[in-house]
Order: structure tokens, then sequence, then C-alpha cells
């Protein structure tokens, strides 16, 4: 697909993509009296390989951990990744935030952060990035963006500062994208009336605007002549409507229909109210979902023929709703996708940053996971819930400590399973 630029400024909610918390045998967490959480394994680092051997990774280095989710699956499984693997390969020490819910509270966890004498941070939380980055640069402390992206302004705003490492997560090109390859899949197969879930839109949150916009381009081009959504034909059109009304619109779209949609968290009763009467319109065929779907829609959907398709994240719990029917189709990341940011993140920290061919900061989009079927969904989970061998393992992340940019450009953009296992 053509790239796609932001049309309006970011409003001010975001709901992000971010770590929990949780640890397992053999982590021992303690917390300070200024809520930051320490985890150590009690095990020494593995032994640095050839590729690592110009650098001095003889001394730990602290990095403090940006959370502002830390009960969610995905979360949990960023977080077990990091403690549970990478901390044990790497002499590191992850230093975790307590949740937060506000730009005020990341400020004082970055201070937190400073005073635990961590050299560098890396943020799941973004509520103020900018604050975040422009309190790090000013400290002397390194600040990466994982599983995020900065808006194309504010990276032209930060992209030279000294200790912004840069950002590594799914563009906006690629969440549209996303959203785009959802509906297709259903519209390939013939079926026409559709219901939106649209997540975080009424906060403006970019990813999930993006990702309906995707939805309904593809609804666009399959509506047949004169198809179009609210008049606007075109991606960047269809986009911009959406930011206009902060919702999506039901209606037709040519010979597609969007029949019904509910946006928003209320999680009251009247939201789930309005959840269970979408689910169940008669002769909806599939539930579009630019965030978890199966969890408000799966019961109502229950012994009807109605499809549920979800952008999240690889957790047993999504699994089991495959198997039952309550899910089918996941666009999701996977837990190892964090290993190059921190790569990179360490790489800053012992004094050989990636620098881009003009001297800036990264910027370098990852993507989903695709599982149209349990027997996709249970293939990559194997992979990705694993410990002992999850899908960026030491030896491969090793490669990226001595890689040029170049080379660390080309091992993010291969982040298919099919391409990850071909590494290994």
């Amino acid at each position: 697909m053509k790239k796609f630029w932001a049309l309006l400024l970011t409003a001010a909610m975001t709901v992000s993509v971010l770590t929990g918390c949780g640890s397992d045998q053999g982590t021992n967490e303690t917390e300070s009296e200024t809520g930051v959480q320490t985890e150590t394994t009690g095990e020494e680092a593995q032994p640095e390989t050839e590729a690592a051997a110009d650098l001095d990774m003889s001394k730990t280095v602290k990095i403090g951990i940006l959370v502002s989710d830390a009960t969610s699956a995905e979360a949990l499984a960023f977080r077990n990744y990091y403690t549970e693997y990478i901390q044990k390969q790497y002499n590191v020490e992850m230093i975790y935030s307590d949740e937060l819910n506000d730009a005020a509270g990341e400020t004082s966890a970055i201070d937190t952060f400073i005073t635990n004498n961590c050299k560098a941070i890396i943020s799941f939380s973004s509520f103020d990035r900018a604050a975040q980055l422009e309190q790090c640069d000013g400290a002397g402390v390194y600040y990466a963006v994982a599983t995020g992206t900065l808006t194309e302004e504010e990276y032209e705003t930060y992209k030279g500062y000294e200790y912004y490492v840069g950002a590594i997560g799914p563009s906006l090109d690629v969440e549209f994208e996303t959203g785009y390859q959802m509906a297709k899949h259903y519209l390939d197969q013939g079926m026409t009336n559709f219901a939106i879930f649209g997540g975080a839109i009424p906060y403006y949150t970019e990813m999930h605007i993006y990702r309906a916009a995707g939805m309904l381009t593809a609804m666009v081009e399959a509506g047949g002549e004169g198809a179009n959504y609210k008049g606007a034909s075109d991606a960047g059109a269809i986009i911009g409507q959406i930011f206009a009304d902060g919702e999506v619109t039901t209606g037709e779209i040519g010979t597609v229909n969007v029949m019904g949609y509910v946006g928003g968290y209320d999680m009251d009763d009247a939201w789930f109210g309005k959840c269970a009467q979408m689910a169940q319109t008669p002769d909806l065929q599939v539930i579009l979902a630019v965030g978890n779907g199966s969890d408000f829609f799966g019961t109502a959907i229950a012994g009807t023929d109605v499809k549920i398709a979800s952008v999240d994240a690889y957790a047993s719990s999504y699994g089991e709703a495959m198997e039952a029917g309550m899910l089918d189709y996941l666009a999701g990341k996977f837990s190892a996708s964090i290993g190059p940011v921190f790569i990179a993140t360490y790489r800053a920290a012992l004094g050989s940053p990636i620098r881009t061919a003009d001297g800036n900061a990264l910027a370098l989009s990852q993507g989903y996971w695709i599982a149209e079927s349990a027997d996709d969904f249970n293939t990559y989970y194997a992979v990705d819930s694993s410990v002992e061998s999850p899908a960026y393992t030491k030896e491969l992340l090793d490669t990226l400590l001595t890689a040029d940019y170049a080379e660390f450009e080309q091992f993010v953009n291969a982040y298919s399973f099919e391409e990850i296992q071909g590494m290994n």
C-alpha cells in the first residue's frame, strides 16, 4: 500500500500497546519506596559471543521500563520476554515502573529511574512521549520507544537528539494495512455485512483510526462503482473523515454494509449492552475489531455464524477463543518483537549507538503475525510463549550488536513468522 501521512494533530489521549507485570519462579521482585520494581534473576548473564567482542559488557547496565499497562496478556508477554529471557542472557537489570495513568506519572517514574542510576529508558507508555524524551535527553539518559512510533512532527523535532535512540513498532502505514487486510480477508470470501469495534477512536488514538480507515478503504474498493464512505473514496480522505467525526458512521458502502459500530472503553452496563446488541444484529456476518474483540463480543456470538477478527497479541486465552469459535482471525504482536529495541538501547548505553546515514535516531516499522485459524495460532504461540527458544533468540540478537544501520533495518523489517524462523 502507499504510505499515508497523518492529517491532523494527535489528540490528548492515547491507548498504548504496553508491557505488564508478573514474574515466574526464579525471579525476585522488590519494590522501592518510590514505587519502582526491580527484577533480578539470581543468574549470571550468558557469556558474550564473538559478535559482541568489541563491546565492554562487563558492567551491569540498568534500564528503566515505563509501562501504563500492567495486566493485559500482551503486557505480561512483553514483560516475561524481558525479565525471563533477555535479563538472563545479557548483563542488564530491568527496573519497571508502576502502572502509569498520566503524563505526570511518567515524569515521576523517569525521575526515579534517574535516581536509581538507570543509563537508559525504554518506554511502553505514551501519555506524553515528547516530554519523556526531553526529560531523558536533559538528564543524559538514553530513551527509546518500544512497540510504537513518534508522530512525523515529533520525529523531525527529536531525531537528532543525542540521547534519543529511536522507535521500533508498527508504523501508521502498517496499522492501515493491518485493517485493510483484515477486512479484505472476509470481503474476498463474499461477505458484505460488517460491524466495527472502534476501540480508542473516540480518544483520537491514531493507530486505531488508521486500522479502521484500512477496513473502510477495503470496503470502498469492494463496494462497486461509486462506492464511498461519507463521500470519501480514497484512504487519505477516509482517515480525515474519521478524525473529524471521532467515530465510524454506519451505513452502506456500495454493496457493502457497515451494520453496527461501538467505540470507546466505557466498560459500564450500558456499554456492554451496546456490544451485545451489535453482535446480535440480524444478518451480521463479521465483527472487525481495531483491538481485542473476542473478550467483548465472543459470548454474544455463541451459537451463531458471526466471525470476529481482532488486533491484539499471542496469549493463551485467544487460542482458546479460536478453538471455541469466538475468534476467527488475529493480527497479533509477538512478544519478542521488543528484542531489537532492547539491543539498540543496550548498545547506546555501551557507547555504540545505531544511527541512520544522516546521524539520526531509528524510526523502524514492525508488523503483526496473522493467524487465520486455530492451527496458525498454535504454531505461532508455541514459539512466542517459549522462554527457552523465543522468536528472537540471543544468537539472533547478538548479530545486531555490531550491525550497521542497513543491517539493523533489514533485520527488523523481516518480522514475519516465516522470515524469523528462516533466520534461526
